[in-house]
């Protein structure tokens, strides 16, 4: 399922086209190496031929992890809630059986994989991480940009995130009691278990934790 693909990119720097061989996709049961390129983020590093500039070069990748029953497909910005890929459905019919996720930016396909690896619930984590960024831009007195899980810890009774707050984007973490993440996942279980029945590709993210919640919340008045 690994597959690579030439593309031509132009240098941000010295304006020159060169051909690169792109990885746009990628199996943890072919790579036993592909965990750690994506957390290194090699996939995509991209250095011109002509003048040795490096960048970042973002593209979407499809990372599959076959042992622990996942996909999570990168898609740069993408703000679509669902993603069909008709071709890859019918190339691997056994996908109805896959957790599938969508993710607009690099360290949420890192998140989803950490997430899914410990058979930690995705959606009573974003939940979660919605209630507790407010609380954290109550204390700050800034906006949260972004926020990631980073630790749960049983022994200490406290799940932990990392918050990105304000216009510099300063690192702040925040944790609080495993009740929160385990009613978030009561809520999940009682209100949202058809989601994963769902076809194609879930964006799991701050905008699905919001409509949900509001759904939830109309749902429990009524």
């Amino acid at each position: 399922m690994s597959e690579l693909v030439t593309k031509y990119v132009t240098c941000p720097k010295c304006s020159q086209q060169t051909s690169t061989n792109i990885l746009v996709s990628g199996n943890t049961a072919e790579n036993t190496a592909l965990r750690k390129m994506i957390f290194d983020e090699t996939p995509f590093r991209w250095k011109c031929k002509k003048c040795g500039f490096s960048t970042r070069y973002q593209h979407p990748f499809l990372y599959s992890d076959p042992a622990h029953g996942f996909m999570i497909y990168y898609i740069p910005k993408v703000e679509r809630q669902n993603v069909s890929d008709a071709k890859l459905e019918a190339e691997y019919p056994d996908m109805a059986d896959v957790r599938k996720r969508i993710v607009p930016e690099i360290n949420a396909m890192k998140e989803k994989i950490v997430l899914f690896e410990s058979g930690i619930n995705d959606m009573a984590v974003e939940l979660t991480k919605l209630a507790v960024s407010e609380i954290v831009s109550k204390e700050t007195g800034h906006n949260v940009y972004a926020g990631y899980f980073t630790d749960m810890n049983t022994e200490k009774n406290s799940i932990s995130f990392q918050f990105f707050v304000g216009g510099e984007r300063r690192s702040y973490i925040q944790s609080t009691r495993l009740e929160v993440y385990r009613r978030s996942l009561d809520i999940v279980k009682k209100n949202f278990s058809n989601v994963e029945k769902q076809a194609g590709f879930l964006n799991i993210g701050r905008e699905w934790a919001k409509d949900s919640l509001d759904k939830y919340k109309t749902k429990a008045t009524k």
